[in-house]
C-alpha cells in the first residue's frame, strides 16, 4: 500500500469516527430534547388542570350569595379541588366579618382573633406567606391537632393596612408551599376571594340595613314579605312547632298626644326591648308597622310561648314614661308538629286574637281559637 493509500484510508477513519460522534451528539441532544418537550407538556397539562380548578373555585366564589355562603364554598371547594390537608379562617372579631353569621362554620374551620394579631408578627407585610414547617418553622396559631402538617401557606384577606382576616392552607406534603415557590397562582386567588368577600359584606350589611327597623332595631316588614307566603317548613324545618305572638300597643295614641311622638318613639322601642329581653336572640321579631310586632317563636309550644308572652306583657307594664306605664295587648297561635301552616296564616290568627285582647279590656294574652282567655 502507497503511502497515498495509507493516508486515504486514515482519513477516511477520521471522517467515520467524527460522523459517528456528531451521530452520538444529536442523539443525546435529541433525548434531551424529548425529555424537555416531555416535561413542558406535562407542566402545560398540570396547569390547564390547576386553571381549570381555579376557574370552577372561582365560579363557586362568584356566585355565593352571602358571607356564610361564600366561605362554606370556600373550604369545601378548596380541601376538594386541591387535595388540601387544612383550610382554616382566622378573622377579626372587630371587624365587618365579625358582623355575620357564620353558624355553620366550625370550631376547626373558623377561629376569630385581633386584628392585632394580624399586625402585630408582620403578617399585613404582604399577601401571601409560605411556612416549611418541616424544616422548623412555626407559626403560633396552629393547635395540637395540626402536628401532621408539614407544609402552610397564608393567604392575608382584604386590604394589608387594614386585614380583615387570613386563610390557612396546610398540606402534609412539605414542599407543597416551598418558601422558593412562585406565589403567582395564590397572589391572585387571594386577591379573588378578598374583592368577594369584600362584596358579599357590603351587599350583607346593605340587605340587612333595608330589612331593620330604623326605630327599634327589629327586622321590618320588608324581612317578613319574602317568608309570608311559605310554609313554615320551608322556613324553620319539617315538623318544628311554631308558635307566633302578634303584640301592639295599647295606649300609643295617649303617649304621642300627652308626651309627644319622640316619647311615644322610646315606648316602641322599650317595647320591643322587653320582648328581646325573654327570648332566644335568632327568633324573628318584627315590626310590622306602627305599633305592631311580630315574634315567632320555632320549636315552642303552646305552653311556653304563652309563659313567656305573659313575661313581656308584665315586663312591659314595670315601664314608666312619666306617669304613663307601658301596656300591650297580645295574641298567640301554634302550628303544631302535625300542621304546616302557611306563615301568613299562623301570622293572622295571632292577630285576630289580639284584637280580641284589646277588645276585652287590653293588657293581657289570648290565645287563637280558644274560648278561654288569659290576662295578666
Amino acid at each position: 500500500m502507497s503511502d497515498s493509500d495509507a493516508s486515504n484510508q486514515q482519513f477516511s477513519g477520521d471522517v467515520l469516527d467524527i460522523s459517528a460522534l456528531r451521530m452520538q451528539s444529536l442523539a443525546k441532544e435529541n433525548s434531551h430534547l424529548k425529555q424537555y418537550v416531555t416535561e413542558v407538556m406535562k407542566r402545560l397539562r398540570d396547569n390547564e388542570k390547576l386553571f381549570s380548578r381555579m376557574f370552577k373555585l372561582e365560579s363557586q366564589v362568584l356566585g355565593s350569595t352571602d358571607p356564610e355562603d361564600l366561605c362554606f364554598n370556600l373550604l369545601r371547594g378548596l380541601r376538594s379541588e386541591f387535595e388540601l390537608d387544612m383550610v382554616r379562617f382566622w378573622f377579626d372579631r372587630s371587624g365587618v366579618v365579625g358582623q355575620c353569621k357564620l353558624s355553620t362554620l366550625s370550631e376547626s374551620d373558623l377561629v376569630w382573633i385581633g386584628v392585632e394579631e394580624i399586625e402585630k408578627p408582620g403578617l399585613n407585610r404582604r399577601r401571601i406567606w409560605l411556612l416549611q414547617l418541616s424544616r422548623g418553622d412555626t407559626f403560633d396559631w396552629l393547635e395540637p391537632r395540626d402536628r401532621f402538617l408539614q407544609s402552610l401557606c397564608l393567604m392575608v384577606l382584604g386590604d394589608l393596612s387594614h386585614p380583615i382576616g387570613v386563610i390557612g392552607l396546610g398540606s402534609v406534603d412539605p414542599d407543597r408551599f416551598s418558601p422558593d415557590q412562585s406565589t403567582d397562582f395564590l397572589e391572585h386567588l387571594a386577591q379573588v376571594i378578598s374583592l368577594t368577600l369584600e362584596n358579599t359584606l357590603v351587599r350583607e350589611r346593605l340587605t340587612r340595613i333595608a330589612m331593620t327597623d330604623t326605630l327599634t332595631g327589629t327586622h321590618n316588614r320588608l324581612f317578613f314579605q319574602p317568608h309570608s307566603h311559605q310554609l313554615l317548613s320551608q322556613w324553620f324545618g319539617k315538623g318544628t312547632i311554631v308558635s307566633c305572638l302578634y303584640f301592639d300597643l295599647d295606649n300609643l295614641k295617649k303617649i304621642n298626644d300627652t308626651a309627644g311622638h319622640a316619647t311615644g318613639d322610646q315606648a316602641l322601642t322599650l317595647v320591643s326591648e322587653c320582648a328581646r329581653a325573654v327570648v332566644r336572640s335568632q327568633d324573628p321579631l318584627i315590626r310590622m308597622g306602627g305599633d305592631e310586632f311580630v315574634l315567632l317563636l320555632p320549636g315552642c309550644d303552646a305552653e311556653k310561648a304563652k309563659q313567656l308572652g305573659l313575661r313581656i306583657i308584665k315586663t312591659c307594664q314595670q315601664k314608666l314614661l312619666g306617669d304613663i306605664a307601658l301596656s300591650i295587648s297580645m295574641g298567640l297561635s301554634v302550628s303544631t308538629k302535625g300542621e304546616d301552616k302557611v306563615v301568613k296564616i299562623l301570622v293572622d290568627e295571632a292577630d285576630q286574637a289580639m284584637y280580641v285582647a284589646k277588645a276585652l279590656g287590653g293588657s293581657r294574652l289570648e290565645i287563637a281559637d280558644m274560648d278561654s282567655s288569659d290576662g295578666e
